[in-house]
């Protein structure tokens, strides 16, 4: 259940964004989106039910991420609020996809429920043999310690790979790889300085990270291609 390139990396992007959000300017035409970014070398996408079950041919030969949980929709300002698993393990075999994903706000007033469920879901998962990526990031400000918890919860859970939050400093990911379980990194909002992103990224990489899992700093860039290029350039350099 190994959802790495041969390399031991990986590159997503994120496009489950409208599950959730709206507006989400660059994410309009899925089709275009998926297959960008699949055109220009991601190794997989993080998707909904509804975009993996409609468009799966325009994936690939991209790993498909279904998405379980869902919450409130937001329309202008994101807002914090519980996620509640929506689909199963069989909904993505069904639909072919090539992992699971769900979502943890640790620190949150929901954190349990959602702990519970990634627990849930990462036993399914390995009853059927396909790969479970745990989402897993403080609420607040997001430390070294406070990362490195996260990833060490997710191993604990049974994610075959966590992603998180970028620590700061890049050393802070010494805390997190020796927990044993491949590491990809969140981009966030979308970063206004795009050589010092692809700086990060890089210095990430070289303390330890397996990948980067971009949503908002890959197709709400306004140069899609050419940022999944730059980040394939640095992720399997």
């Amino acid at each position: 259940m190994n959802l790495l390139a041969p390399d031991g990396r990986l590159l997503i992007i994120a496009l489950d964004h409208g599950l959730y959000s709206w507006p989400n300017p660059g994410l309009e035409d899925r089709r275009e989106v998926i297959e960008t970014a699949v055109r220009e070398g991601a190794d997989a996408l993080i998707v909904s039910y509804g975009s993996l079950r409609d468009l799966r041919s325009a994936f690939g030969d991209a790993r498909p991420i279904l998405k379980l949980d869902t919450t409130i929709l937001s329309v202008g300002a994101y807002q914090d609020a519980p996620y509640r698993l929506a689909w199963t393990v069989d909904d993505a075999l069904r639909l072919g996809a090539a992992a699971v994903l769900t979502y943890v706000q640790v620190g949150s007033p929901n954190e349990l429920d959602d702990l519970q469920a990634a627990g849930q879901v990462a036993a399914a998962a390995d009853r059927a043999g396909i790969p479970y990526v745990c989402e897993i990031m403080p609420v607040g400000e997001a430390t070294p310690d406070a990362i490195a918890a996260c990833v060490r919860a997710g191993a604990e859970l049974g994610a075959h790979v966590v992603k998180t939050t970028i620590p700061v400093p890049a050393e802070g990911l010494a805390l997190c790889r020796d927990q044993g379980v491949p590491i990809v990194l969140a981009g966030g909002d979308l970063a206004g300085d795009r050589e010092q992103l692809f700086a990060t990224v890089g210095d990430c990489l070289a303390h330890g990270a397996a990948g980067v899992a971009f949503g908002r700093n890959a197709w709400g860039s306004g140069d899609l291609a050419g940022t999944v290029r730059r980040l394939r350039a640095v992720v399997h350099a």
